[in-house]
């Protein structure tokens, strides 16, 4: 068995328990939660709720903007691109409009930078060539830090994640550790670090036990990996621990995380084209200016993610591969 890190375990990302209902046990990730009433008979606060007016809040910093490539600042605007179907990170609401935390945080980095943003959406694995192209400036997306990653484009770090898994509900009995993986379908979105990386890690270490292999199913989509499980297609799903608290809180009659299995989290941040160097050096001043101004720990916070908050952004973090 690995390691527990208890960076972001469930209880750590729970959310209120008035969006526990019953409602919901049939939305996917790209609809967003209603408030409710609580059992006082109030209202409820729904996730993210404040995140958007701490980030509608911010002030330019003449630092960052100083730090600003002559085309963007000339153009005061930029076009960013995520694949909005991996909630509480990326997602769409009832009305199509990609929110989550990400989207909070860009908006919060643009006015830092005294620009506006285009956000728009795009395939996750194909986000990474469409920088690299030029097509767009830079990328919200949950991309893990990886030395494969900033071999080929920059990134400004701004929080941490890990990997862990999620199961249909009532069979969470069945999963305590890696090798409970062996000989069953495990699905996860193409092109994640858990497809890339992860998952061959979990395959390895079932035929080195002498065990049943596992069989991978990788989907392009996250709704199609969480509907993979939904339906029995596959018996465990990787993905970042912050979609397997969110999915096992608000869907509970659905999915249930298995805690005891995570991996040890990495570094997560925006990414962009390489060149100069100097965006991604506006990237992570603003970044560290939100940390330093509190409008980071107000947007980390609405949207239950606080525990993987952290003190410094860095760029083209050296990480272990």
């Amino acid at each position: 068995m690995m390691k527990k890190n208890p960076l972001l375990t469930k209880t750590a990302l729970l959310l209120s328990s008035a969006l526990l209902v019953s409602a919901l046990a049939g939305c996917t990730n790209s609809e967003a939660p209603e408030p409710v009433s609580d059992a006082s008979g109030g209202a409820a606060v729904a996730l993210g709720a404040g995140g958007q007016d701490a980030a509608k809040a911010v002030k330019a910093d003449p630092a960052v903007q100083a730090l600003l490539p002559e085309g963007i600042k000339a153009a005061g605007s930029m076009k960013l691109v995520t694949d909005p179907t991996y909630a509480p990170i990326d997602f769409t609401d009832n009305s199509g409009n990609i929110i989550g935390l990400e989207p909070d945080m860009a908006l919060a980095v643009a006015n830092k930078m005294g620009i506006k943003i285009e956000i728009t959406k795009g395939d996750f694995n194909g986000i990474l060539a469409g920088l690299e192209s030029k097509r767009y400036d830079a990328s919200w997306a949950a991309f893990s830090i990886t030395p494969e990653r900033t071999a080929a484009v920059d990134m400004a770090s701004y929080m941490k994640g890990g990997t862990s898994v999620i199961v249909k509900k009532g069979t969470e009995g069945d999963f305590h550790e890696i090798l409970d993986l062996c000989g069953k379908t495990v699905t996860a979105q193409t092109g994640t670090t858990q497809a890339l990386t992860v998952m061959p890690n979990f395959e390895k270490a079932c035929t080195d036990a002498g065990k049943k292999a596992i069989t991978p199913l990788l989907l392009p989509q996250q709704d199609s990996a969480n509907q993979a499980i939904a339906s029995g297609r596959a018996q465990a799903m990787l993905a970042d621990n912050a979609l397997t608290a969110y999915y096992s809180q608000i869907q509970p009659d659905a999915f249930a995380q298995v805690d005891s299995i995570l991996v040890d989290p990495s570094l997560v941040g925006v990414a962009m084209a390489k060149g100069d160097g100097k965006l991604v050096k506006a990237f992570s001043a603003a970044i560290q200016s939100l940390m330093e101004d509190g409008t980071y720990g107000k947007i980390m916070g609405a949207w239950n993610l606080a525990p993987s908050s952290i003190e410094k952004s860095e760029i083209n973090p050296t990480v272990v591969g």
